[in-house]
């Protein structure tokens, strides 16, 4: 590569890392500190601060401050409008299927249901029997609980009061609340045959760009093949492929446990 080419491309480097610290910085960040975090020389800073401005990929605040511009929100905005949730998770599905040899599951919340989206299934001859657009029950499935875990309030007290009057379900909301408390104390869920009889799951949440649960995946064993001791080892598993999937959903990577965050 000539030593033009790799000017621009340290140039693009160093683009890249002064709106990453923009980034860090939603507030704005001042000239001088932005310097002394990059390490790039003040007179270089300055051109490249000038190129970035003229695409709106930079702004500036009232006070002087640096920050993420306005054109950010384009590129942002056309990412997010290519991602698919199912694109995004069947390949983190099949490395976990691949990984245990059980079916895994991606599902969303519809009103007292979670509704099946994609499914992988085990190699194994005897598996879990389901079918992509099948729901069941929020309260008593392992992705239902992951996703009440980190909804709103009034999302939980509604599939309460909806399950209550659909379902044969206890309706003690106390008992339910605490179920879900563990669920965020752990980072994972569990159905160990509440929901079907001989079917074990372990379940995790999986959030949108704006840290909004949106999803989640499980993974399925029958309860002949269910290890209860490997409990924990599973779930952290099953949470780390839902934390990966939220990640190439935009996820910061920080899950609110209050309500008021929720």
């Amino acid at each position: 590569m000539s030593d033009r080419g790799q000017g621009g491309l340290r140039a693009v480097e160093r683009a890249i890392t002064v709106l990453n610290i923009l980034a860090e910085h939603p507030s704005g960040i001042s000239l001088a500190d932005l310097a002394r975090v990059s390490e790039i020389p003040m007179t270089t800073l300055h051109r490249l601060l000038q190129v970035l401005r003229s695409a709106s990929l930079v702004g500036e605040t009232t006070t002087g401050l640096h920050t993420v511009g306005v054109g950010t929100v384009v590129l942002s905005r056309a990412f997010l409008d290519g991602v698919d949730l199912r694109d995004v998770a069947k390949p983190e599905m099949a490395k976990i299927v691949a990984d245990t040899s059980e079916t895994c599951h991606l599902g969303i919340l519809a009103s007292v249901h979670i509704v099946y989206l994609e499914k992988i299934d085990s190699p194994h001859p005897v598996r879990m029997y389901s079918r992509i657009g099948a729901t069941n029950p929020a309260l008593t499935t392992a992705i239902g609980r992951a996703i009440l875990a980190y909804s709103p309030d009034s999302v939980v007290t509604e599939v309460i009061e909806g399950s209550t009057r659909l379902f044969d379900l206890a309706s003690d909301q106390g008992t339910i609340l605490q179920v879900l408390e563990v669920v965020r104390r752990n980072g994972y869920s569990t159905d160990l045959q509440d929901n079907e009889v001989g079917i074990c799951c372990v379940g995790a949440p999986v959030f949108d760009h704006t840290g909004r649960v949106v999803a989640g995946i499980s993974l399925s064993t029958p309860g002949s093949r269910f290890d209860p001791s490997r409990v924990e080892e599973t779930g952290a598993m099953v949470a780390a492929t839902a934390d990966r999937v939220s990640h190439a959903l935009g996820w910061p990577g920080r899950r609110s446990s209050t309500s008021e965050e929720r």
